[in-house]
């Protein structure tokens, strides 16, 4: 029995050592990922990933026009915001060099973000992808690296506002009825003016005329760029007045209803964001496609790394992706598993 045993052992350690069988799924390489998605959209494949400015629009717009070799484009955005001007700037290039341009949104794509996906044929959002409304950054006064949102200027505007009227009103009801209508209604209102004025004066006085300007300049900006990318007016009037915040997170679902081209990964999309955000922090310590780079913003061609590496089959990486994607459940009676994965 224990003889038995003992070479049953071995047998499966022998088994153990030998090559995958033609059933297992090997885990494709990067290259052959991103080969198999530029045919599968017949384009190039580009990354962005930090902020948005004008040094990183020169440098993209160099990139592109250096490495153009197929008739549309991919491009790998993930960032916190920036200038529109850089935003708007890279989105009329790509519809001009390109028949057709996708964007790849697998993290934070916010406020410039969210103008340069306007311009985009195809937005293909992942689950932990996230746009933001089209917000303005300025620069506090005495700080050099705090910025203040546009939305907190205006949300500020808008509480003064309501606190002054709320002030006024009830100034104004209180002493008609505790007068007995003693107080004329001219009188009254008057006095609740003087009230009301007096004390808000302190908070009005630190509100920045130049910089209510700034920031309603900014949003016209950011408005006219987005009409010029043929965006509907609707959804920007959302974008640019319908959050309380910066940080306001517009996920795949709203993202469809503010959209009408967005749509979720599908598989083998799925599997190049994790290998891609994978091998970018071995390179640089940082998820490049899950989180902006905190430094000068990364541009680069991602068909290079085909070409430093020999790629697999286009349609075999594909089946495996979609493979992996499925329930687990094994092919049985010796039938190899068939995946596919479709275009919308």
């Amino acid at each position: 029995m224990s003889k038995a045993i003992s070479e049953e052992k071995e047998e499966t350690q022998q088994a153990s050592n030998e090559k995958p069988s033609e059933n297992e799924i090997a885990l494709p390489t990067l290259a052959s990922l991103l080969r198999a998605v530029s045919d599968k959209f017949d384009a190039d494949m580009f990354l962005y990933s930090g902020r948005l400015d004008r040094e990183g629009a020169v440098s993209f717009i160099e990139v592109t026009e250096v490495h153009k070799k197929r008739p549309n484009a991919i491009l790998v955005l993930t960032t916190h915001g920036g200038t529109a001007d850089a935003a708007y700037k890279m989105a009329r290039h790509l519809k001009r060099t390109y028949q057709r341009f996708t964007l790849f949104v697998f993290g934070p794509c916010k406020s410039a973000g969210t103008l340069l996906a306007i311009g985009a044929d195809e937005i293909v959002m992942s689950g932990v992808a996230e746009f933001g409304p089209l917000d303005v950054q300025l620069l506090k006064r005495d700080d050099l690296f705090y910025r203040n949102s546009g939305l907190d200027i205006a949300e500020a505007l808008r509480t003064i506002s309501e606190h002054a009227f709320t002030l006024f009103e009830k100034q104004f009801i209180e002493m008609i009825m505790r007068s007995n209508g003693a107080i004329s209604t001219k009188t009254a209102s008057g006095i609740a003016r003087e009230i009301a004025v007096g004390l808000l004066a302190p908070i009005t006085a630190q509100v920045d005329p130049i910089q209510i300007g700034e920031v309603r300049r900014a949003v016209r900006i950011a408005k006219d760029y987005a009409s010029r990318l043929k965006g509907n007016p609707n959804t920007i009037q959302k974008l640019v007045e319908g959050y309380p915040s910066h940080s306001f997170v517009i996920d795949i679902d709203e993202a469809q209803e503010l959209f009408e081209n967005v749509r979720l990964t599908h598989p083998l999309e799925e599997l190049l964001a994790i290998t891609l955000s994978k091998d970018s922090e071995e390179g640089t310590g940082h998820e490049c496609v899950r989180e902006p780079y905190p430094h000068n913003a990364i541009v680069m061609p991602l068909n290079l790394f085909e070409e430093s590496e020999k790629a697999d089959d286009g349609e075999d990486v594909e089946q495996q992706a979609a493979s992996k994607d499925s329930d687990g459940e094994s092919a049985t009676n010796g039938e190899e598993v068939n995946a596919n994965v479709t275009n919308d």
